[in-house]
């Protein structure tokens, strides 16, 4: 409930703020309301989404909940995934960041090839 209430205020808090503000001019009543006067940061509804799918997973004990706080940030940072599809599920996405991994120089010449 808390990351829907974060992405709520910073999106819709100005909107209604002042939808309320200009009706109530209507009705003659002068209000002088303080409005959120801030840029919504950049993603953020990806960021939430993200962390209510982990949130999910692991209330749904699908997952473990992850004690490293750099494999939570890079599962709820990992922006590459968003132009493939849909938000990723923790339960697909962080045991691949938990997996021991090995430099392959032979893998990562051929991945810049690709992206060449």
């Amino acid at each position: 409930m808390i990351n829907l209430l974060i992405l709520g205020v910073f999106k819709y808090y100005n909107f209604f703020s002042e939808s309320l503000q200009d009706l109530l001019k209507v009705f003659g009543v002068e209000t002088d309301w303080a409005t959120l006067n801030i840029i919504l940061p950049v993603g953020i509804t990806f960021y939430t989404f993200q962390a209510l799918s982990y949130t999910i997973d692991v209330y749904q004990k699908k997952i473990a909940a992850t004690h490293d706080v750099i494999e939570f940030f890079a599962y709820i940072s990992f922006f590459p995934q968003l132009v493939a599809g849909p938000i990723e599920r923790a339960t697909n996405l962080l045991p691949q960041f938990q997996n021991e991994r090995r430099f392959d120089y032979a893998k990562a010449v051929d991945g810049c090839r690709q992206m060449c």
